[in-house]
């Protein structure tokens, strides 16, 4: 179920932002660990990439209210959202076409000729590389992601947005 971030009708869209922000990105990484350490937990990379979205498009809203280095973290963040978006349709198509060889070796079972046979190499090729394309991109993900957390992304971010305390958020008491 997607989490709801009230909005206060009295802030303007700038301090709602200032407050939500910093809590859409725990949100994305309390996931975090778990993703870099599982590579094959894709429905924790879902998640990931769920909660990742809401984050985006609240940047996106918000972008004319903040500067340049604002624009920055937004980009990084859409950058990040894309590529788990990436590895999400690598980790469909994968097990699709897994599904098609079956049926394809199931039928050259069949065909007593071996000139009837459909050949599969091709198609193993294909789900190879996808195999192999998934993998990079997971490991540019987990070295982004860690990149993050070493440089203190959201630091960075609340700076971006003129914080200087962890956020509103925990001082107003939260959701």
């Amino acid at each position: 179920m997607a989490r709801i971030y009230p909005v206060n009708k009295k802030l303007s869209l700038k301090e709602n932002i200032q407050i939500i922000l910093p809590v859409m990105y725990d949100d994305l990484m309390i996931l975090k660990s778990h993703v870099v350490s599982k590579p094959m937990a894709k429905n924790t990379l879902h998640r990931m990439r769920i909660a990742g979205k809401p984050l985006r498009y609240a940047m996106e809203i918000g972008e004319t209210a903040f500067g340049a280095e604002f624009t920055s973290c937004l980009e990084d963040i859409k950058n990040t959202v894309e590529l788990m978006g990436e590895i999400h349709d690598a980790d469909v198509m994968i097990p699709e076409l897994n599904s098609h060889l079956r049926q394809i070796r199931m039928f050259n079972q069949r065909v007593p000729l071996f000139k009837e046979k459909i050949t599969t190499k091709p198609l193993r090729d294909i789900i190879n590389g996808l195999k192999g394309k998934r993998k990079e991109m997971y490991e540019l993900l987990c070295t982004r992601l860690s990149e993050w957390e070493r440089m203190k992304f959201k630091e960075k971010l609340m700076k971006s947005m003129g914080l200087t305390r962890v956020s509103k958020f925990e001082t107003a008491g939260g959701i």
